[in-house]
């Protein structure tokens, strides 16, 4: 899908839109392939607009805000008296921020500058989803009561969504890969997934953000079984308690830990997900053995506590 130079870029991921449109005409927005299955051609219903221009010289002056969030390196967010400022930096662009985007307290309009020559711009080429713009923007806007992120290898096996959970190392690459052989399955993402309240079920969403398998896909399953990864010597499926399940989940999400309305948003969310659909631990060997004893665990009649294969 080729984008528009004429036209907002707009991105949608779980329902949610994000819309970039260039300060001046004559601009070209583009996207890289990863994000171009999310592109929409127009905005959603539910939909922030962000401005961007270059960065005038010499820069303009902000007033002070609070910081509320900073990564040390990466991207900080700055309350101010009309809502939030995010920056990004990085080294190679010297220590000023390369993007400054000033947000109101919704998140739903924003305006901002980028340096020419970085990494959202360069001469008349304007790509705005570069890592971590979109991401933290639609972590700010989900943690509103939308849904929540999570660090996942997410699929639908069947028309069954499944989530694997793990941090990093975990093996969701490793499991997707496993997975993308198996007929019936459709991997959404090997990374990140969205997922969020949808009637009696939840349900998850792809995303562009992927890992090492470099697997995403705009497709969506309602919920059906969350699994916590653990590399083992045997593959053995446990079953969890709902409290020891939200527990687990919050470590591998990522909620808006600037903000105790976001926080606590995640972990309500997480607990009715927990009342909602089983969430188990997976203890797995890194071989197709593994997805039998997973499947089996999904049975009416499956071993739930303690799969075994």
């Amino acid at each position: 899908m080729a984008p528009d130079a004429f036209r907002p870029l707009v991105l949608e991921i779980a329902g949610l839109g994000l819309e970039v449109k260039p300060a001046e005409p004559g601009i070209r927005l583009v996207t890289d392939a990863a994000h171009q299955p999310f592109l929409a051609a127009d905005a959603t219903g539910d939909c922030a607009t962000v401005t961007l221009a270059p960065l005038p010289s010499p820069r303009p002056s902000r007033k002070a805000a609070r910081t509320v969030f900073d990564t040390g390196s990466v991207w900080r967010l700055e309350e101010t008296h009309a809502g939030h400022l995010l920056t990004l930096r990085s080294p190679v662009y010297g220590q000023n921020p390369y993007l400054a985007v000033e947000f109101d307290r919704h998140y739903a309009v924003g305006a901002g500058e980028t340096v020419d020559g970085g990494p959202h711009l360069s001469g008349d080429t304007m790509h705005p989803f570069v890592y971590p713009f979109d991401e933290v923007v639609y972590l700010a806007r989900l943690a509103r009561g939308r849904g929540v992120l999570v660090h996942a290898c997410g699929l639908v096996h069947r028309g069954r969504g499944i989530l694997l959970l793990g941090t990093s190392g975990a093996g969701k690459s490793t499991s997707a890969r496993l997975w993308a052989d198996r007929p019936g399955t459709t991997l959404l993402s090997d990374d990140r997934i969205v997922i969020r309240s949808d009637g009696p079920r939840p349900r998850i969403f792809g995303t562009p953000w992927h890992g090492e398998a470099g697997i995403e896909s705009p497709g969506s399953a309602p919920l059906h079984a969350v699994y916590i990864l653990e590399q083992a010597p045997r593959n053995r499926v446990i079953d969890m308690p709902p409290s020891a399940a939200v527990a687990q989940m919050m470590v591998r999400s990522f909620p808006a830990l600037w903000e105790q309305e976001g926080l606590q948003f995640a972990v309500q969310f997480l607990s009715q997900l927990a009342e909602q659909v089983p969430v188990r631990r997976l203890q797995f060997l890194p071989e197709p053995s593994a997805i039998d004893c997973l499947l089996a665990s999904l049975e009416p009649h499956g071993t739930d506590a303690g799969a075994a294969a």
